[in-house]
């Protein structure tokens, strides 16, 4: 493992030494050019760069960009890459998450992702998920400019295949793209019987057709006239979206059952009613402006006001110091989770929490770290915040037959031990970390 871990750092300080090289060149001719007035100097550099290196001149172009970055703006990534404790994959990320900010905010985020521990072995899509919800946290301004930027360029096309077939893309805001998918997931397993012999994604492909040509379900394809699933289901479905409030958030207290749920204690129930928030006595409740659309990242506040209004959401209750708390132990010694506390642990994972699972938290098994001593419960894995921790089905199934060992270090820090010895840490992202406030 060794080896194959030197190799990475190999060809990462390899692909540092051709940046730097490439925007090195590229600088020097953009120096020669400016003296003599050629109208767009450098450009010569990137396409004799180009042909040299067998590159395209795009890609040339994004090696320039990203020196030019490395050398200005992302001082620790610069670092980091030229030792090869990061690859070019990671980089990439790094930097296309941070162009469209200032060099000030870049630097603070930059900061901020390496303060939270190593990131060497986090894969592109993890240090992307930990990027989002920095820049909402430290750019809240411009992030919500640019998401309603975003939503400006929104757009459906359909390009025409070969075998009668097309492609259909596509950019939407994310929660109308959340509401869209979740509504085709639960028409393919809930409009059909075990009779259909369609795969999962044929079905998802029939149900988006199902919504567009007026029929509005999923036809079973098991043939049967008696079928179960010919009684059509109703009712309008968006996406669970978690709102966060800390102590010191705006609306903190306004939302009491409503919009938010009847849960009480660190968390509401999951998929509560979805009027619009309201404040004791009928006014208009203030809109805390932290938002969540688990498997996505951070909201806008704009889209946070109108998921409270459309979509069920859950809210998750920070402060700046949110102490784990022991379990009662009537609740403790029972097997089952109660809603409240299964719906903070989804919040804290996220994700399953074995290494770099993307499998989102609302599709996870709940797992006792600790097994619950059904026999004498007593003596077993308490059914507390500290026990708990989300897996996808097949890594609990993995854990629970014993190939690799789990712990809980607190504060939800969990460490994998492999059979060869070698040991993973995963760290969620709890509310905390990107809560007004926290």
């Amino acid at each position: 493992m060794a080896g194959v871990v030197e190799s990475k750092r190999v060809l990462a300080r390899a692909e540092y030494r051709q940046i730097r090289a490439i925007g090195a060149f590229h600088a020097a001719r953009v120096a020669a050019e400016t003296s003599v007035s050629v109208l767009m100097p450098g450009e010569s550099a990137a396409n004799e760069a180009a042909l040299a290196l067998g590159m395209s001149e795009n890609r040339v172009w994004f090696a320039i960009t990203l020196c030019e970055d490395l050398e200005t703006r992302l001082p620790l990534t610069d670092e980091a890459f030229a030792s090869g404790e990061l690859d070019m994959a990671q980089v990439r990320t790094i930097h296309n998450l941070l162009q469209n900010l200032s060099d000030e905010k870049a630097r603070i985020v930059e900061a901020a992702l390496f303060a939270r521990g190593p990131i060497d072995r986090l894969p592109p899509r993890r240090i992307g998920e930990r990027l989002r919800r920095l820049v909402a946290r430290y750019d809240r301004d411009g992030f919500a400019e640019r998401s309603a930027r975003a939503k400006e360029e929104r757009y459906i096309s359909v390009k025409q295949c070969d075998d009668g077939m097309a492609f259909l893309s596509g950019e939407l805001p994310s929660l109308d793209a959340a509401t869209i998918w979740n509504r085709l997931k639960e028409m393919a397993i809930g409009d059909v019987c075990a009779g259909d012999e369609r795969s999962m994604p044929q079905r998802h492909a029939d149900a988006l057709v199902a919504l567009a040509d007026g029929s509005g379900r999923l036809t079973c394809g098991c043939g049967r006239e008696d079928c179960a699933t010919a009684v059509p289901a109703a009712g309008k479905r968006g996406p669970l979206v978690q709102i966060v409030v800390s102590d010191g958030s705006i609306g903190f207290g306004s939302f009491s059952g409503g919009s938010f749920g009847a849960g009480a204690g660190t968390g509401a129930r999951a998929g509560a009613g979805a009027g619009a928030a309201s404040a004791p006595g009928g006014g208009s409740a203030a809109i805390p402006t932290v938002g969540f659309l688990p498997g996505v990242g951070p909201l806008d506040p704009e889209t946070v006001r109108a998921a409270i209004t459309h979509s069920a959401t859950q809210r998750i209750h920070v402060s700046a110091v949110d102490p784990i708390e022991p379990a009662p132990d009537i609740a403790a010694l029972r097997y089952r989770i109660p809603r409240a506390l299964a719906d903070r642990i989804r919040a804290r994972d996220g994700v399953c929490r074995f290494p770099h699972c993307p499998v989102p938290a609302t599709s996870c098994d709940i797992d006792h770290t600790v097994p619950f001593d059904h026999a004498n419960p007593s003596e077993g894995g308490r059914t507390e915040e500290a026990n708990l921790a989300c897996l996808c089905r097949r890594h609990h199934r993995w854990k629970t037959q014993g190939h690799m060992t789990l712990q809980q270090l607190g504060d939800g820090l969990l460490r994998w031990t492999m059979p060869d010895g070698q040991v993973y840490d995963t760290e969620p992202d709890p509310p905390a970390f990107w809560a007004a406030g926290a």
